[in-house]
């Protein structure tokens, strides 16, 4: 649930925090850190903003800021374990439960990964994600075979992996459908990890729809994939320069066969908990 959706007096536990740039950044120094306990004390007379209780202070958001906020509350842990309490009683819910047990619930919650995939049409990253999540949707040769987006979940070391295959785009100006669905998608749901999957056919191109994902400050992580049509032709690519050049991590995939998918997972996590610490 949102930070948002906290009633006064409700508790609950930070499990993420969405956004990026200069506002991940703000929110984060005033407290609002994953792990961290926070109570909704507050709001003003007009219902925005509202006042909440984190690390013994006591801090004001709006409730646009809150919302890209994610907490696991004391209700969501009642209803979990099938714990009754009355009204009265959930101000204190933190005393009659364990406390232990909740903080353990909360950080099991914080280790969903949501992750979209991006890339141009015919890149291969249909096949990297029937072949990551087990699922079999249709790849075709043709541009314009993803017309919607595709979702998938499954775990991998000790974490969940909720992945979103999203419409193959060249761009994200908003002049085309898939580029309007795409952008979109990615200003309004804050995915925690994009994985921009590219071709080596045309690094060109598609390194073209790369720097407009860099532009929107993402956290992503780079799958160079079909590597093994680039080695067919004795060509080279010095991933690893571009890697430390672009500031983003690049990992070598082959989609239809598996290969580098174990390593792309890894470096997910990775990214993933080096952007929550």
């Amino acid at each position: 649930m949102k930070l948002s959706d906290l009633k006064k007096d409700d508790k609950g536990i930070i499990t993420k925090v969405l956004g990026r740039g200069a506002f991940r950044k703000r929110i984060i120094e005033m407290g609002f850190v994953q792990g961290q306990e926070v109570e909704a004390v507050r709001s003003a007379p007009l219902g925005d903003p509202v006042y909440y209780k984190v690390m013994g202070y006591n801090v004001s958001l709006r409730k646009s800021d809150a919302e890209l906020v994610e907490v696991v509350s004391m209700n969501e842990y009642q209803h979990e374990y099938g714990t009754i309490t009355d009204t009265e009683s959930q101000v204190n819910t933190l005393t009659t439960l364990s406390h232990e047990d909740f903080i353990r619930f909360a950080k099991d919650r914080g280790k969903t990964i949501n992750i979209a995939l991006v890339g141009n049409p015919n890149c291969g990253k249909t096949s990297m994600f029937n072949f990551a999540s087990g699922a079999y949707e249709h790849v075709g040769n043709y541009s314009g075979v993803t017309v919607d987006a595709k979702e998938e979940v499954f775990t991998q070391d000790e974490y969940t992996f909720k992945i979103i295959d999203l419409p193959g785009t060249y761009s994200l100006s908003t002049y085309i459908l898939e580029e309007l669905y795409v952008r979109k998608y990615l200003k309004e749901n804050h995915p925690d990890i994009v994985v921009n999957v590219i071709d080596t056919s045309n690094l060109e191109r598609n390194l073209y729809l790369t720097s407009k994902l860099i532009d929107m400050d993402t956290h992503m992580v780079i799958a160079v994939n079909m590597y093994d049509e680039l080695e067919k032709k004795g060509d080279r690519f010095d991933y690893v320069s571009l890697a430390r050049m672009i500031g983003v991590p690049i990992i070598p995939t082959i989609g239809k066969t598996g290969f580098g998918i174990d390593s792309l997972l890894k470096k997910i996590i990775e990214v993933y908990e080096a952007k929550n610490r």
